[in-house]
């Protein structure tokens, strides 16, 4: 985890602004030294503890939410938390034995992400998201080309194995239903039974054929037909689970949560988000402003890559919940479903 632009804390301001994210965790409520002086390991006086909780808040690690005495942990306080203070590999063994159990035990990867996601969204509270890699291999089954609105369609390329690609192309408004379903019917003469790679060089060659009203689509379609024929990892399959978990917190209204959900429905705009994870190494931390989906939903991200081949990074996994989750818990259990991922992976 990054750890770059950090504060200067002493070991000290390290564990009270720790007990302070793991007690307001738990609770939700404002932590105040009276707390602090029961459960903390310090053992401290209030005193103490109310001079190391001023300096924290002058870092900007802690603030006052109202005009109790108790402070509550700012997003940069969450942040120090989640990348300097947790360890990546501090998860309880009888946890690592159930994931280990239920990931590795699958017959085949495909089964092995998919109870992967289910387990973290159970296990984290949050919602999971994961991406599979893809294979040129894979086969192709089906084409369908769906109007979103005005000049906006969905294209989804579906696989015999069930994966599904997706696109929004622009096409013309005056491109009608029939239009659409004359060539998702051709195309799929086209792709169906082909690889990746097949599907691609039938698709180009039919399109090129095409003339008439359909012309101004075109060059929209082949280049999604040349996207899907990448034998590249940059837009794998997406497992995305849990995403009612995340009502269960307050602080997360349902207002805020509305454009967030549609981002669930619509799995392909979460994405750039695990784009942005391939960017890094081991476990990383967004929270609020850091997170690819909006400052405003007030949440944190803890996402991993995992599996590397001729230097390409093939999957990505992660859980997306409120600033006030359980992030020693949290770190550990996708650090180390990663970790399962890739075996499965070497084995398949």
């Amino acid at each position: 985890m990054s750890n770059s632009n950090k504060p200067n804390l002493t070991s000290r301001a390290k564990q009270v602004l720790a007990d302070i994210v793991n007690i307001h965790t738990k609770s939700g409520a404002p932590v105040g030294s009276k707390i602090l002086s029961e459960e903390s390991a310090l053992g401290l006086s209030g005193a103490s503890f109310r001079n190391v909780m001023q300096d924290l808040e002058k870092q900007g690690m802690l603030m006052h939410p109202h005009t109790s005495a108790g402070r509550v942990p700012t997003e940069a306080g969450y942040r120090f938390f989640a990348q300097n203070i947790v360890a990546t590999d501090g998860l309880d063994k009888a946890l690592r034995a159930e994931l280990k159990t239920q990931i590795s035990g699958q017959k085949d990867f495909k089964s092995a992400m998919n109870a992967a996601s289910d387990l973290l969204q159970q296990m984290t509270g949050c919602a999971s998201m994961i991406t599979a890699p893809k294979s040129a291999s894979d086969v192709m089954e089906t084409v369908e080309f769906v109007r979103l609105s005005g000049d906006r369609v969905l294209a989804v390329l579906v696989t015999e194995s069930g994966e599904i690609q997706n696109r929004v192309i622009e096409v013309p408004a005056f491109i009608e239903a029939d239009d659409l379903n004359k060539a998702s019917k051709d195309l799929k003469q086209a792709i169906a039974g082909q690889t990746l790679g097949g599907a691609r060089e039938n698709m180009i060659a039919m399109l090129a054929e095409q003339k008439g009203r359909v012309n101004a689509m075109i060059d929209q379609m082949m280049q999604a037909a040349n996207e899907w024929g990448e034998p590249v990892v940059n837009d794998g399959a997406m497992v995305v689970a849990g995403s009612t978990n995340l009502f269960q917190y307050p602080e997360l209204v349902r207002e805020k949560l509305q454009g967030l959900v549609k981002m669930f429905e619509e799995k392909r705009l979460l994405m750039n988000l695990m784009e942005e994870v391939r960017k890094g190494e081991g476990v990383q931390v967004f929270i609020g402003k850091d997170n690819a989906l909006s400052a405003e939903t007030d949440c944190a991200i803890i996402a991993k890559t995992y599996g590397v081949k001729e230097g390409e990074i093939l999957g990505t996994l992660g859980v997306i919940g409120p600033q006030r989750m359980d992030y020693e818990r949290t770190i550990g259990l996708v650090n180390y479903t990663g970790e399962l991922l890739e075996k499965m992976m070497a084995k398949s």
